[in-house]
């Protein structure tokens, strides 16, 4: 498929640094890339992780493009921009996500905000791209994200009793960079 041929009732609903995704049907959309060598490493880190509940079902891979499953849910971003706090619950979906993506063998063990999406209490993530090329042992950019809203400390509070291994590691990280990610406990 190609942009010329999109069904005429074809949605634009991202564009990001690799290209274009459109709703393409009530279950389905079509990502676009910029880049042949992305679409290719995000269709083969699909299929290492097919079958995971937190990744989205590939349907169609082409030379520019991935057929995938429509998530209709929202960004884990956009709700905690609009609670202005996050729960335990939420805490434990992104450490399960976390969990898992080092089950699959992911070696950027990290996510966006913006690319963990909330259907029907679960959690999937889209943007793979980089999952097994790039090494990130700690989710910094994810980190990064809930310490620009104001949660990384009831999170990380939320870690420590939920995985206590975990936690010490995440907050090694942080203290060897305090300078992005501030002082976490500040009262």
């Amino acid at each position: 498929m190609d942009k010329q041929h999109l069904p005429t009732d074809a949605v634009l609903i991202g564009r990001g640094k690799q290209g274009m995704v459109y709703r393409i049907s009530a279950d389905r959309c079509i990502k676009f890339y910029k880049n042949k060598d992305h679409a290719l490493m995000e269709y083969t880190a699909y299929r290492l992780a097919e079958g995971s509940p937190i990744i989205p079902k590939l349907y169609e891979y082409g030379e520019d493009y991935l057929v995938l499953e429509f998530i209709n849910g929202h960004s884990l971003k956009r709700t905690l921009e609009n609670t202005k706090k996050i729960s335990r619950a939420e805490s434990e979906q992104i450490l399960y996500i976390i969990h898992e993506m080092k089950r699959l063998g992911f070696t950027r063990i990290d996510i966006a905000l913006f690319h963990i999406y909330i259907h029907e209490h679960t959690c999937k993530i889209i943007d793979l791209v980089n999952s097994y090329n790039k090494e990130y042992p700690v989710p910094k950019v994810m980190l990064k994200g809930l310490a620009r809203l104001g949660l990384l400390s009831p999170f990380m509070m939320h870690i420590k009793d939920l995985d206590s291994d975990m936690y010490l590691i995440w907050m090694d990280h942080i203290a060897t960079r305090s300078d992005r990610y501030g002082d976490v406990f500040a009262n």
